[in-house]
């Protein structure tokens, strides 16, 4: 028999992703998660969205998709922005304040409301993207790969690094040896 705080956080969870095209069961979700936009964002089984300390924003234009993978944690604060493609494998932690964005939004000279061409933002499974991270337009990032906090990505990495800096260097391998 579940329990009427089980129930309700159940609900709870169901009310907060209820414009999501798909929830996988065992989803959770603490505080307040915004999911906007026209286009389809799916959740995965066992996913944990923990804005107990900052909204987390969920977002996907017309005819974009956002896939956040079976298990994954996302913490408060954090922000996926998809105009094209957002996908987060299986697994994978999103740390405090986090950022992805497949787009660049506007160019940095000429006319900034030109519109701009928007890429796949990919992070594979079992990852670790530290707190205050950036993944911009392009950013793929290898399978067991983790990122140090405050890391901008805006290319292809390899499975399996350590990555830090602006811009994005491999640092050493996640399994503890050096690159």
């Amino acid at each position: 028999m579940t329990s009427p705080l089980a129930a309700l956080s159940s609900l709870a969870t169901r009310f907060a992703l209820r414009r999501c095209a798909a929830v996988g069961a065992g989803a959770r979700v603490f505080g307040h998660v915004i999911v906007r936009g026209g286009g389809v964002v799916r959740v995965g089984r066992g996913v944990l969205l923990d804005a107990s300390t900052a909204p987390i924003e969920l977002h996907a234009a017309a005819g974009a998709e956002l896939v956040l993978g079976d298990d994954v944690v996302v913490f408060g604060g954090a922000s996926l922005e998809a105009w094209r493609s957002i996908t987060v494998g299986a697994r994978t932690r999103l740390g405090p304040f986090a950022k992805l964005l497949d787009s660049h939004f506007h160019p940095l000279t000429g006319p900034r409301h030109a519109p701009q061409d928007a890429t796949f933002v990919v992070v594979e499974e079992d990852c670790e993207v530290g707190p205050g991270c950036t993944l911009t337009a392009g950013a793929h990032v290898g399978r067991g790969s983790s990122l140090v906090g405050g890391t901008v990505v805006t290319r292809r990495f390899p499975p399996g690094v350590v990555l830090g800096g602006v811009p994005a260097a491999v640092r050493g391998r996640a399994d503890g040896g050096r690159s």
